[in-house]
């Protein structure tokens, strides 16, 4: 069976213009999971969430057909064909990560990607875009730019979509649990956590601090009544000032009445007493 990659990058202009990548190199029945839950688990009815586009174009490295994208809670998901020129060389380990423009204006923090070869001529590219806020508008105007190559280089003639799709659905099933809780970390400083966002698309933890943070700084659980608990452990900056932080794990829907939110240290410690989220 073949390997494929997950891979995360933050906008070149954070951060001094620093690239983070995150790997992770796993089986392909692992890495898919996440994937195939989204846009393909005939259980689960995201249609309502998803805009068909179904649009081609293509340049001088092949053509690119964006299938349809997946409005979330500040995350925009996107899933599109490639099919690489005659003398392109393209393997599942080269990315596109496109630049995302919402009602004119970009609010990108962090993209991810993943390729996944379905024939000698065919891969299918996935795309996650983490966004600082989505503009409230039921209707967003999506442009987006397949104008970048693993990274590193910028595409010459990049791909590009004009997208309309709609949030109504999301801003309905959207739950969100207010929060404000100070915490104190292991070095003094102190964070409060604003809310937690819940869709049925993923779940998402709102913190911020005075001073910059370490991603590393902190994690989270969350833990229903009955004792079923998930872990929270990939943080990422909202800002560049790495003061505010979002910290997200997909295919988590809370529907429950209450739970407990629970900070903990990067050595494993948990920060203080558990804090209570809803049931109000």
């Amino acid at each position: 069976m073949s390997n494929d990659l997950i891979v995360e990058v933050q906008p070149k202009e954070n951060r001094g213009r620093k690239i983070w990548f995150v790997v992770v190199l796993l089986l392909l029945v692992v890495i898919c999971v996440i994937v195939f839950y989204f846009l393909f688990n005939k259980d689960l009815n995201f249609e309502a969430y998803k805009t068909v586009v179904g649009k081609t174009t293509e340049n001088s490295l092949g053509r690119l057909t964006l299938n349809e994208i997946m409005i979330d809670d500040n995350q925009i998901l996107l899933n599109a064909t490639f099919e690489p020129g005659k003398d392109l060389n393209f393997d599942y380990q080269i990315f596109f990560f496109p630049q995302v423009f919402v009602n004119g204006k970009e609010f990108t923090v962090r993209n991810g990607g993943q390729s996944i070869q379905q024939s000698d001529k065919t891969y299918t590219i996935y795309s996650s875009v983490k966004l600082s806020e989505l503009p409230e508008d039921k209707i967003l105007n999506i442009d987006i730019r397949y104008n970048d190559w693993n990274g590193e280089k910028k595409i010459d003639e990049p791909w590009e979509f004009q997208v309309e799709a709609s949030q109504a659905q999301l801003q309905e099933d959207r739950k969100v649990f207010p929060v404000e809780k100070k915490v104190k970390l292991l070095d003094g400083q102190e964070i409060t956590i604003e809310k937690v966002v819940s869709t049925p698309i993923s779940t998402t933890i709102y913190f911020d601090s005075e001073n910059s943070l370490l991603n590393e700084a902190l994690h989270f659980k969350i833990q229903s009544a009955t004792g079923k608990s998930w872990p929270f452990n990939l943080a990422y900056p909202l800002n560049e000032e790495y003061t505010k932080w979002g910290v997200r794990l997909d295919a988590l829907y809370l529907t429950e009445k209450s739970y407990e939110l629970i900070p903990i240290a990067a050595n494993g410690s948990e920060l203080g007493s558990a804090v209570k989220i809803g049931g109000k």
